[in-house]
């Protein structure tokens, strides 16, 4: 057979590919390795009105497991025919293709599913038109037949998780210790360095730790797709913010900090020492910093003009 066209199925054109061939000539149909979201494939034949006038005129025919791989320009090519049938005569007839054993495809009106399944191995796979009838006109043997070759989608989606831990520059991946943690998704543990099959729809993660703060995220999947998901994780310990003027001195523990811009810093867990200095006006506070906690450092200076009666 001539290869018409080749058809490569892929999960992010879902609309297929539409190509033309006429009687003798075949489209190949490749599937990539890596095609989770693919559970069968659809062949839409679109017959013209010479074909159309001979009823029973002509077949299809499907081949798996065709080698050499599809060139436009060779002809033979050795295989394995698992259909043959007359096609209808009618402007358009649909054959459902599954590639996976729990699918979800069913005959009806407007499509017919082989009762085979096709494996990733038994590609490339062929449709091929011949004619099984004598005497076609000139005008049916000219016919070509206009074929879309789409994708059919299983109902799910896929998380890709990125945990980035505390001091881990995004370009420089583990450049800090990753302590243990436990994963969730809609309360059921899942691998955090793995693809994450889920169904299309709203989904709940939540990340949860000793060594750091619990994180909750609500997502959503779209069929077909893989959602890359980033998610910082935060050390357990205790959080300072402080807030003072810029011309006041501040110090923790008996060390300065350098406060202008409101910086918050990470501190030990346990007793400190907070020291404002502003001209003569000093204050000192003693507090205790828990894990998982943070406090706030504020030097408010008020000056009031009151009116006395």
């Amino acid at each position: 057979a001539l290869i018409g066209g080749i058809a490569i199925l892929a999960a992010d054109k879902a609309e297929g590919a539409s190509l033309s061939i006429g009687y003798d000539e075949a489209i190949a149909v490749l599937l990539p390795k890596d095609s989770p979201f693919i559970q069968g494939f659809e062949l839409d034949i679109r017959s013209p009105k010479a074909a159309i006038a001979v009823p029973g005129g002509f077949a299809y025919e499907l081949w798996r497991g065709i080698a050499p791989d599809p060139d436009r320009k060779r002809f033979a090519y050795r295989g394995e025919r698992i259909i043959m049938q007359p096609l209808p005569a009618r402007a358009g007839y649909a054959i459902q293709v599954p590639i996976k054993p729990d699918h979800s495809l069913k005959s009806g009106p407007y499509a017919t599913v082989i009762p085979i399944i096709v494996e990733q191995k038994d590609f490339p796979f062929l449709l091929k038109l011949v004619p099984i009838s004598k005497g076609l006109s000139p005008e049916a043997e000219a016919a070509k037949f206009q074929v879309r070759v789409r994708p059919i989608l299983t109902d799910s989606g896929a998380l890709s998780l990125k945990l980035r831990y505390p001091d881990e520059s995004p370009d420089k991946a583990g450049a800090s210790e990753r302590l243990p943690v436990s994963v969730t998704v809609d309360d059921q543990k899942v691998d955090p360095q793995a693809f994450v099959m889920l169904k299309s729809g709203s989904h709940k993660l939540t990340v949860s730790s000793e060594a750091y703060r619990d994180e909750s995220r609500g997502f959503a999947i779209e069929q077909g797709k893989t959602l890359e998901l980033v998610v910082e994780l935060q050390d357990t310990k205790p959080v300072l913010t402080i807030e003072a003027p810029d011309s006041a001195v501040v110090s923790l523990d008996g060390a300065r900090i350098d406060h202008v811009g409101r910086p918050t810093m990470a501190v030990e867990p346990g007793e400190h020492s907070a020291t404002c200095r502003l001209g003569d006006y000093t204050l000192t506070r003693r507090f205790t910093a828990y894990r998982g906690k943070s406090y706030r450092l504020v030097l408010a200076v008020e000056f009031q003009v009151e009116e006395e009666e």
